[in-house]
């Protein structure tokens, strides 16, 4: 799971980003409502809004605002509280972590980016992520010059040792 650490900063829990954009939609208050219908399949349905770990750009949060507005739309029109706890895993375990690095790497992100806290929903500057830890298996730049010049520097040995050997068997044959 790609938790974010960014830069010493560590993201403490009190709201999630859900909560962060259109308040008029009051997902907080529709959530809270579900919740406690639900408090005897669900115990820890409050406990479970806690996205510390994360943050978002713009973009993103807006995308999350919006589909847990559909979504806890849909359950309340179809009174289908037992979803609830499937999406809220869901966006915990697999959207947010996506959102984020997607908002951290290449091609998003260029040198820097503008990403929200989660936890309190204030914006804040931070650099982006290494292709490395975006994309683990490949290899960045640096790694790419340094695979070409030792290529490069081989290829150069070889041709050296080959015209050395070639000059001598020429000497010898020469000098028959």
């Amino acid at each position: 799971m790609w938790l974010l650490t960014l830069g010493g900063v560590f993201l403490a829990a009190a709201q999630a980003c859900v909560f962060c954009r259109l308040p008029a939609r009051d997902l907080s208050g529709r959530l809270a409502q579900l919740c406690s219908q639900m408090e005897a399949q669900w115990k820890d349905c409050e406990a479970s809004w806690n996205f510390s770990a994360f943050a978002l750009d713009e973009g993103s949060m807006n995308k999350v605002t919006e589909k847990t507005h559909r979504v806890l739309r849909v359950i309340e029109i179809k009174k289908s509280l037992s979803s609830l706890p499937s999406y809220w895993q869901w966006l915990q375990k697999i959207q947010l972590p996506e959102y984020t690095r997607e908002a951290l790497c290449a091609p998003t992100c260029r040198g820097s980016t503008t990403l929200y806290n989660c936890s309190t929903c204030e914006s804040f500057e931070v650099l982006c992520w290494p292709q490395k830890r975006c994309f683990p298996g490949s290899h960045d730049l640096w790694e790419a010059r340094i695979l070409l010049l030792s290529v490069f520097g081989s290829v150069l040995l070889l041709g050296v040792l080959s015209l050395v050997v070639e000059s001598h068997l020429l000497k010898a044959k020469n000098g028959l």
